[in-house]
């Protein structure tokens, strides 16, 4: 009986001196958005989302590689790298549009460049951000914030890959001269 007094000893001894789990971060929870509008040229039309648990819905347009509607997958932990970046720019310190319209945020324009548009919800956390981004919009302050934080959002949402961008793929034209070989007789 002396033993089991002595082990029961122990163990609270082990329970007392094992220190306590770090708390864990709360799950993230809601939405964020990226998406870009027509230009005058061959630029992607798309929408994208990427929910929390990294699992996206793709809405593509005019020159995607598919359009139409598509799910998917990114990689683990892309929804809390989207969110990082989203904080590492103050995201919710852009003003709401940066249009030709809105001559504050916008003091000059380039025109025929696309509109891209960001968005966070979280309606867990009481969370609504969007902000409409003309890309042609020059001369305001947050311009290369804008930028970086857009370029980041993109190679995250690996939109490249998913999306593409530019002139569709052509039929090979047929050749009218035959190639010049060799220095042409130099």
């Amino acid at each position: 009986m002396r033993h089991w007094g002595f082990i029961g000893l122990l163990a609270l001894a082990a329970c007392a001196a094992t220190p306590e789990p770090e708390p864990k971060e709360p799950p993230l929870t809601g939405t964020i958005a990226l998406g870009s509008g027509a230009c005058e040229g061959l630029c992607p039309v798309y929408t994208m989302t990427l929910y929390a648990d990294d699992t996206y819905l793709l809405n593509a347009g005019d020159n995607t590689i598919k359009p139409g509607r598509s799910r998917g997958s990114l990689p683990v932990n892309s929804f809390r790298r989207a969110v990082e970046a989203l904080e590492q720019y103050d995201f919710d310190t852009f003003r709401r549009f940066y249009v030709p319209t809105e001559r504050a945020n916008c003091p000059q324009t380039i025109t025929g460049l696309p509109t891209a548009d960001f968005s966070r919800v979280d309606d867990e956390n009481d969370v609504r951000t969007f902000v409409t981004f003309n890309t042609g919009c020059v001369g305001f302050s947050d311009r290369d914030r804008l930028d970086r934080m857009h370029e980041r959002l993109r190679a995250i949402f690996r939109v490249k890959e998913l999306v593409a961008a530019g002139e569709p793929p052509r039929p090979p034209r047929p050749e009218t001269e035959p190639p010049v070989q060799g220095l042409g007789g130099i």
